[in-house]
């Protein structure tokens, strides 16, 4: 889920897989899938591990930290969350480009 002002959740705007249709027009999509579950594992998995970090971008909360791993675990979090906005973002766009009726019919 994103934080508010921060847009709508992949959840709510794509379903979990392109269509058959949508791959054949759109191979990347795959990947793009396969990444963002990547990042979602990724993300989990570090979440259950430093359960201790902060919801919000919290400076004070990393130079507090004296704990590497935390800290990068909290960078790396960060920068899944971006990507995972970014691959929603192309999807999304991707997957609209594919039902924009063609417009380039010249009427005689």
């Amino acid at each position: 889920m994103t934080a508010p002002g921060q847009g709508v959740a992949a959840s709510t705007t794509l379903p979990a897989s392109p269509t058959p249709h949508e791959l054949v027009a759109l191979p990347e999509l795959a990947l793009l899938t396969a990444l963002q579950q990547l990042l979602e594992l990724t993300t989990r998995s570090l979440t259950a591990l430093y359960p201790a970090r902060p919801a919000r971008d919290d400076i004070a909360w990393r130079l507090r930290s004296h704990d590497l791993l935390a800290a990068l675990a909290a960078q790396i979090l960060e920068l899944a969350a971006c990507l995972t906005r970014a691959t929603t973002c192309y999807r999304v766009a991707a997957i609209d480009s594919l039902y924009v009726p063609d417009t380039d019919d010249i009427p005689f």
